[in-house]
């Protein structure tokens, strides 16, 4: 389990270094403050592959058609100040077992990675192109007992699109939304990919939480069904009536659904949820943070979360103070120095997150 991360010189982060990392984390501030970066962050810690590059892009919209006609600018976006030549990014983190993790992002010479292309065509082609830039990703685990291990890939980009240096044939093999581990605010996973991430969680027998998390949004919800007529699709039946497609009932059961199956089918043993408290009503978000406790524990799993939520921020207290709960959790805010304008992160316990709030302390970076 994570806990510790700095990060040098990624998206607003000039330098930054968070400590105290519990199972279940959430995360607040002002806009722009860094949150949904320091999402991103913790992504590349725990998958620092050129493909997650590529994922980064697309949640950020970064248009394909704008690097294609720039690719000289194609990674300005992932440095601090949009200055590339200051320095490289470094992500380091730490374990609870004390193992850890650096993540280095660099510009690269295209004549040193063109060594590792094994397609003249592709060679011929770079070659001919004035404009290619080309990021390398090197990362080092080092375990507990001393032992390193080491991998090293890059991420071209070209007028003629981006290539992942090291996999030519399988540079358009990037992360399906099923697989990735982090939510973003605003993007909505289609039917089709719900309903295959459903009958995943079924043949896992763990389809069950998706019922008892609906329930949280709406109790009359007695049952889910997936039907593959015409296209894969969910439905939901409520007690006395018909059933209906999911896309009926809401944004919230779409995106309860979306977080529950990622936390049920994760590989990776953790989630990323940006602004957690999108679509779902103040009076249920206690107990849809019961849920989000115990299967992280139950799953061994590790939740960042954001937030800008004064209710939200409650209810997670409210929850993490329960009697018997077995669950750890912590408040981390993120907020700018007045005089340097650099991003500062300050973990909170849960009694003084819940003081603060019930004193109306500012506790999302006022």
């Amino acid at each position: 389990m994570l806990k510790e991360i700095e990060i040098q010189n990624f998206r607003c982060f000039e330098h930054i270094k968070i400590s105290g990392f519990e199972r279940v984390n959430l995360i607040g501030g002002k806009n722009n403050a860094g949150k949904t970066a320091l999402l991103e962050a913790l992504f590349l810690n725990f998958v620092p592959r050129p493909s997650s590059i590529l994922l980064l892009r697309e949640l950020r919209k970064e248009s394909s058609l704008a690097m294609k006609a720039m690719p000289d600018k194609a990674w300005d976006n992932l440095f601090y100040a949009l200055t590339i030549k200051l320095d490289e990014i470094v992500i380091f983190g730490k374990n609870d077992d004390n193992s850890t993790s650096k993540i280095e992002l660099s510009i690269n010479n295209i004549n040193e990675i063109m060594k590792t292309i094994n397609s003249e065509k592709i060679m011929n082609d770079l070659v001919r192109d004035s404009g290619v830039t080309v990021i390398s990703i090197n990362s080092i685990l080092t375990t507990p007992n001393g032992q390193e291990y080491c991998n090293s890939s890059s991420l071209i980009a070209s007028s003629r699109g981006l290539i992942i240096a090291n996999d030519i044939s399988n540079e358009n093999d990037i992360y399906t939304n099923e697989e990735v581990p982090i939510i973003p605010s605003f993007t909505r996973i289609s039917g089709i990919e719900l309903t295959e991430a459903y009958d995943r969680a079924r043949l896992d027998d763990k389809d069950s939480e998706v019922l008892k998390a609906f329930q949280v949004i709406d109790p009359a919800i007695e049952s889910v069904e997936s039907f593959s007529i015409g296209e894969p699709t969910l439905y939901l039946r409520r007690k006395g009536e018909k059933r209906l497609p999911l896309s009926l009932f809401g944004d919230a059961m779409n995106r309860v659904a979306q977080i529950i199956l990622k936390l049920v089918n994760g590989e990776h043993k953790i989630l990323l949820i940006d602004e957690i408290e999108n679509g779902i009503h103040h009076t249920n978000q206690r107990n849809f943070w019961r849920v989000l406790f115990r299967l992280a524990v139950e799953l061994d799993s590790q939740i960042f979360a954001t937030t800008h939520s004064l209710e939200m921020l409650q209810a997670f207290a409210d929850v993490g103070l329960e009697p018997n709960q077995k669950c750890s959790s912590a408040y981390f805010e993120l907020a700018r120095k007045l005089k340097t304008n650099q991003i500062i992160g300050s973990r909170l316990d849960l009694e003084t997150l819940s003081y603060a709030i019930e004193h109306q302390e500012g506790v999302r970076g006022e």
